[in-house]
């Protein structure tokens, strides 16, 4: 255009509007979809968690405590309010046996001495010498914190919990398992630690 020309008003006006729309339409390609927050997710999660309380859990588990170590396959059937908790040791030696409810819980040795208390943990504690957090891990196991303390805990964008600590113990989940039921996924690997005691769960098959 020449030199001091101008624009008649009506063109001025044109130009202008479609500077704005080039710019709207622009905004428009770039905005991402709206989706659920992290935090929204592990509401969702939680809440559907929570109604899970008939479950079987089949694998292996391995305890440090100091200088020692043991291992062994376990298999947990919860029927809340009850739960059976059997750990069988190596090569099908020994096996012991933990049943209980919200009131009492009892141990069973593979020598045949039956155990009774209020307190689960306490009781392996004075059974076995070894306290294992078998209140919190009805939780842990699912991907739950434990009703009491408040918990420290951090999660994926998917809501599922990769650490959690809670109770003086700190426990991570390193991988997870696609399941059928409410399309979640459930903990695969779990690991959980305590002063100079950890306990690692590698669960090989969910029964819902």
């Amino acid at each position: 255009m020449p030199r001091g020309t101008h624009w008649p008003a009506s063109r001025r006006w044109g130009a202008t509007l479609m500077v704005l729309l080039v710019v709207l339409s622009a905004g428009c390609a770039v905005a991402p979809p709206a989706s659920p927050t992290a935090p929204d997710a592990w509401a969702a999660r939680q809440s559907t968690l929570t109604r899970l309380t008939q479950w079987q859990a089949d694998g292996r588990i391995g305890v440090v405590s100091g200088q020692d170590g043991w291992h062994a396959s376990f298999q947990w059937v919860q029927r809340d309010p009850t739960y059976r908790i059997d750990i069988i040791g190596p090569l099908g030696q020994g096996r012991i046996t933990i049943q209980g409810d919200a009131r009492e819980v009892s141990i069973q040795t593979q020598d045949g001495q039956r155990s009774t208390a209020p307190d689960p943990d306490l009781l392996l504690e004075q059974t076995l010498g070894l306290r294992l957090p078998v209140t919190g891990l009805r939780y842990w196991v699912r991907g739950l914190p434990a009703p009491g303390p408040t918990a420290l805990s951090q999660t994926d964008a998917a809501g599922r919990l990769t650490r959690l600590e809670q109770n003086g113990w700190v426990i991570e989940y390193p991988s997870y398992a696609p399941s059928s039921v409410f399309n979640l996924d459930l903990p695969e690997r779990i690991v959980a630690r305590r002063l100079d005691l950890g306990v690692k769960l590698v669960i090989e098959q969910w029964t819902l």
